[in-house]
């Protein structure tokens, strides 16, 4: 059976490190959010912390709790194609999981956890094109994240790590996890 890492975790949490760790470790990765910015940049929409998450609240609402999973399926048929494990990066709704499910996968939901202050820390550094400059646009979009749902997906983590400390700390948990994972076969 095909095994869907299903990565999660709140803004800053380190969910992008992660899936670039599980890149190099030759696991695809799939990016939920990537998705929804690949479809603003085709309607031509500008990309900034807000309009990220107020157009994947609109079309949400218009196509329904299943809108940012249906967007990847089609490239998760093709990375099973060749491989018999993926990465699906940002999962925020519970309904997502158990599309994963439907779809005759096995899903292993990964949280990552963080301070809330180390995760502010981060965001402000990195400076994304989603992000934001300030500690209310911070809160504001924590409040976006719970409204999606994504603490009932942290809460039914099959895996936690902890990322508040160093990063090659963290780097070294992924590699674990995964051994952990790919010996439960």
């Amino acid at each position: 059976m095909k095994k869907v890492i299903i990565l999660t975790g709140m803004p800053g949490s380190g969910k992008s490190t992660a899936a670039l760790e599980f890149s190099n470790l030759n696991v695809p990765v799939i990016g939920m959010g990537d998705a929804i910015r690949k479809e603003m940049r085709r309607l031509g929409i500008e990309i900034n912390n807000r309009s990220l998450r107020l157009f994947s609240k609109r079309m949400t609402k218009i196509h329904g709790r299943k809108y940012v999973i249906n967007l990847v399926k089609k490239e998760l048929l093709e990375v099973f194609k060749t491989n018999n494990i993926a990465v699906l990066d940002g999962a925020r709704r519970i309904s997502e999981v158990e599309e994963v499910k439907k779809e005759g996968y096995r899903p292993a939901i990964l949280a990552i956890i963080a301070d809330k202050g180390v995760r502010f820390n981060r965001i402000v550094k990195r400076k994304n094109e989603s992000d934001f400059s300030s500690y209310s646009e911070f809160e504001w979009r924590e409040k976006q994240e719970l409204g999606y749902g994504i603490s009932e997906v942290i809460a039914s983590a099959d895996y936690y790590i902890d990322n508040n400390g160093s990063e090659k700390t963290f780097l070294q948990n992924i590699k674990k996890f995964l051994s952990k994972l790919k010996a439960l076969e």
